[in-house]
């Protein structure tokens, strides 16, 4: 399982922990020090003292722009997939985890049918089948949406690529929130692997409560 620290995730009333792919670098999306200090503080750890400067900057600006995204979606937490190790940039994949609204009745927010409809429907920004199931995980019923599909616009951020995601939503029993668990890439040469890996660690989702 990849490491991760309180500057980890933005806090809930539970931590989510899952195994993730070996070379998985969780963002510190909830550390407040500036992101320049923080893309530094990651390259410096990850790829050490001695790495050329420009190759230092180039991952910093990874880690940089990878919190930036995924606090702006709203994670609670966030990660970046690399392969076949850090040396490679771009890295191939987000994994991201979001504590949807508490379950309500079906078609309400927090319900599955609610991300059935929304996430599981083909529209105007699907390109492609949508793949919707149901399953039951270790951490409880859910649905799994495989989909590609083009982004929100966002006049700072302009979307250029078509992504493809497999979006798992879980409703653990202990809990009321609903729990998103997505991984999300671009470079459709890894598809087959990615597709593969999400199915492999939605299975490892584990909620634990922070006052047990």
């Amino acid at each position: 399982m990849s490491r991760r620290t309180s500057d980890d995730e933005r806090p809930l009333g539970w931590i989510p922990e899952l195994k993730a792919p070996s070379h998985t670098l969780w963002l510190p999306i909830a550390d407040n020090r500036p992101l320049k200090e923080l893309g530094r503080q990651a390259a410096l750890n990850i790829l050490g003292l001695g790495t050329p400067e420009d190759q230092m900057e180039k991952f910093a600006r990874v880690i940089r722009d990878g919190t930036e995204a995924s606090r702006r979606r709203g994670a609670n937490m966030g990660g970046l997939i690399f392969f076949p190790d850090y040396n490679r940039l771009p890295p191939i994949a987000t994994i991201e985890i979001h504590g949807a609204f508490p379950r309500g009745e079906p078609g309400t927010p927090g319900s599955l049918d609610y991300y059935r409809e929304h996430l599981g429907t083909p529209d105007k920004t699907t390109v492609g089948p949508v793949e919707v199931a149901d399953l039951q995980l270790p951490a409880g019923p859910a649905i799994r949406i495989h989909r590609r599909f083009w982004p929100k616009q966002i006049k700072w951020y302009p979307t250029s690529h078509l992504w493809e995601e497999v979006i798992f939503a879980v409703r653990p029993p202990e809990i009321t929130d609903t729990v998103l668990v997505s991984i999300s890439w671009v470079e459709f040469a890894f598809s087959e692997a990615l597709i593969n890996a999400a199915d492999a660690i939605a299975p490892t989702l584990e909620i634990k409560l922070r006052d047990a």
